[in-house]
């Protein structure tokens, strides 16, 4: 199986532990003075992120505007580009170089002031050609623009399953219907598993995705929820592959959906597609998206500073990465969801995958995990070892 079983929510994050030491480092450099036509873009994420910039991105835009170049510069991880936020928040108030044009996989919160003080671009005015075409529900706030992501789907044998299930109850049904033919990974192995449980515990609590916050959870809070939760996941585990068993993470799962074994799990979005490209699994395999309320999901965006030594080019290169040969390569070549509404994109993959489109993007906080894992374990798989 030529699919690696990482924790997908990383696909949104960084990874390296570079430091900001690695800004300095290797082939990329942040250049002291801002070059005409030279854009630094600083990607804050890990290596395959950065290989896709360097193999497809940058030689695209480059050889698209002669004389441009892209100064891509690894950033090490969520801190060291937080410096360099502050560096250009700095910079603002000085009117000088803020020596960065471009952040990948960065949010506009940062530093805590930038947005009212305007820091970061406008993404709906900034005159993007492409902006039209995105899919609303990509996007967060007006300073962010979303590029790729990475969501939680329904993994299925399309030859088995003509019509999947569009509505959590739908699938539970289903389910029970079909008893082996649907696995889960436990919930804290490879992440799909965990968002399983945690979609079922908005669908119990009335698909409200509020009801969970960053900042609110407590024992007391939590009990009458996980109330309702426990009794689902219990009556469901008969039906589940091989009576009540478990995977032990994302490719355990989808090599049971490519052996035949089974005929649905719920899978990475970017592990799906790549094992679909790659040919892991058969050619009838699809992807759909629940319509009431979705798994959880993400997208990765990218943030401008207006002050920007060569901004003009920042948001013409902001332009290309939305554009429809940039996301169905992200589509092809990362394994990732495209930030663009379906119908702009390859008609041949549009019609593969559009099934699997987002009509809404919940997040769940990781603070209730930990109590949400234990109490599964305890209540649920009682007969699993927690290793």
């Amino acid at each position: 199986m030529n699919v690696s079983d990482l924790s997908r929510r990383n696909f949104l994050k960084t990874s390296s532990a570079l430091g900001l030491g690695g800004l300095m480092a290797g082939t990329f450099v942040l250049r002291a003075n801002a070059a005409p036509g030279v854009i630094d873009v600083i990607i804050n994420s890990d290596t395959n992120i950065l290989d896709f910039w360097t193999q497809v991105i940058k030689p695209g835009f480059e050889a698209a505007n002669a004389g441009v170049t892209l100064n891509l510069v690894s950033s090490g991880g969520g801190a060291a580009t937080d410096l360099l936020a502050e560096r250009a928040f700095a910079a603002l108030q000085t009117k000088t170089d803020p020596q960065v044009d471009f952040l990948e996989a960065y949010g506009p919160y940062h530093p805590a002031d930038a947005i009212s003080a305007g820091l970061w671009t406008d993404f709906p005015k900034a005159g993007l050609a492409n902006y039209a075409n995105i899919n609303p529900v990509t996007v967060r706030n007006e300073w962010s623009l979303p590029y790729r992501g990475s969501q939680v789907v329904m993994f299925y044998n399309g030859d088995k399953i003509p019509n999947p299930p569009k509505s959590f109850p739908e699938l539970i049904e289903w389910i029970k219907a079909n008893p082996g033919e649907f696995a889960y990974a436990r919930p804290d192995k490879g992440d799909s598993g965990a968002c399983f449980i945690e979609r079922a515990l908005q669908e119990v609590t009335g698909k409200n995705p509020d009801l969970f916050k960053g900042d609110n959870y407590s024992e007391s809070y939590a009990k009458p929820f996980y109330d309702k939760l426990w009794p689902l996941l219990k009556d469901i585990a008969p039906s589940l592959y091989k009576g009540g068993e478990y995977t032990a993470g994302n490719t355990p799962s989808i090599q049971l959906l490519a052996s035949g074994a089974i005929s649905m799990t719920i899978a990475w979005s970017d592990m799906a597609l790549t094992a679909i490209n790659e040919g892991v699994v058969p050619e009838s395999t699809r992807l759909a998206q629940l319509g009431d309320l979705a798994f959880t999901g993400g997208f990765s965006t990218i943030v401008i500073p207006k002050s920007a030594a060569n901004y003009a080019l920042a948001v013409k290169l902001a332009d290309f990465i939305i554009s429809p040969e940039i996301q169905n390569k992200i589509v092809t070549g990362l394994g990732g969801f495209p930030s663009l509404k379906w119908d702009a994109m390859d008609p041949a993959l549009a019609a593969k995958y559009a099934a699997a489109a987002p009509t809404s993007i919940p997040e769940f906080p990781g603070t209730w995990e930990p109590s949400l894992f234990d109490g599964w374990y305890r209540e649920v798989a009682a007969n699993l070892a927690r290793d």
